[in-house]
């Protein structure tokens, strides 16, 4: 089960002002807009809810518009057909909320396994951060954190950190760790990771120009995946990456997906509505 269907993650998106229906063993999370109507968003459900068990519920919150994003495990062609039924009742919408395409890290082996999976240049930069005098430590400064992100995101860049704030009381400590890149004095990194059924989440991470200069993002995901393997998690998540299957759409991730892909991973799909009009 993925995180978004987590017990912790509902109430994260209840503190968001959400409403949240458990409908056929998943998680609808559902709010209503003046005008629009209701709106609804099923996100990384393991199996699709049967449409009447869903209609009661799209009736009393008058869901007009409904979001599906499933999990991996559901085939392609079942997710058509599913979307193809449920289309006659709501109207399904084409925007993605969350990644359509990740990578994951295997983290069941040694850590020199997981090591030497990297690319030479990540193998390379680590050593060049340690050079440098990037030092890593856990924290529990959040703000912290979110001023490094805010920053290095640029302008608006508080739109990528909104409701960041109310999820970490809520997953930490025990489903959440920060990792914070320091030289000298100097937070010049950091990353939010969250935990949850042996699968740890690359949730939040950014850094200075200074802190990039001196390879501290690419420490950080190194001691990320090391924390995340003491805890006992069995995989390590991107969260999202470009997906070459919708090229015009998020375009510039292709940055930090290029950064992802040298960290010996895996890619991963999720199926993508394919809408019937």
């Amino acid at each position: 089960m993925e995180i978004q269907q987590s017990p912790f993650y509902a109430s994260y998106i209840k503190s968001l002002g959400w409403q949240v229906e458990k409908v056929d063993g998943s998680n609808l999370f559902l709010k209503r807009f003046p005008l629009l109507g209701g709106f609804a968003k099923l996100q990384r459900c393991t199996k699709l809810p049967k449409v009447n068990e869903l209609l009661p519920v799209f009736t009393k919150y008058h869901v007009k518009r409904l979001s599906v994003e499933p999990d991996s495990g559901i085939l392609q062609h079942t997710f058509s057909a599913w979307v193809k039924n449920v289309s006659s009742h709501v109207l399904i919408i084409s925007t993605h909320y969350i990644s359509t395409k990740t990578i994951r890290v295997d983290l069941t082996g040694p850590e020199e396994k997981i090591f030497a999976r990297f690319s030479e240049a990540k193998r390379r930069a680590v050593r060049r951060a340690r050079k440098t005098g990037v030092s890593i430590a856990q924290s529990s400064d959040i703000h912290a954190l979110l001023q490094i992100k805010n920053k290095s995101a640029g302008f608006l860049g508080f739109i990528t950190t909104y409701g960041t704030d109310k999820l970490w009381p809520i997953f930490a400590p025990d489903h959440a760790a920060i990792l914070l890149a320091h030289s000298d004095t100097r937070v010049v990194g950091g990353i939010l990771l969250l935990f949850y059924d042996s699968v740890a989440y690359y949730w939040i991470a950014g850094a200075t120009k200074e802190g990039k200069k001196m390879f501290a993002p690419t420490l950080l995901v190194w001691e990320a995946l090391k924390l995340a393997k003491k805890r006992g998690m069995k995989t390590f998540d991107f969260i999202g990456v470009w997906d070459e299957r919708i090229p015009k759409e998020n375009k510039e991730w292709l940055g930090f997906t290029k950064f992802k892909e040298g960290f010996g991973g895996t890619e991963l799909y999720y199926p993508i509505a394919t809408l019937h009009r």
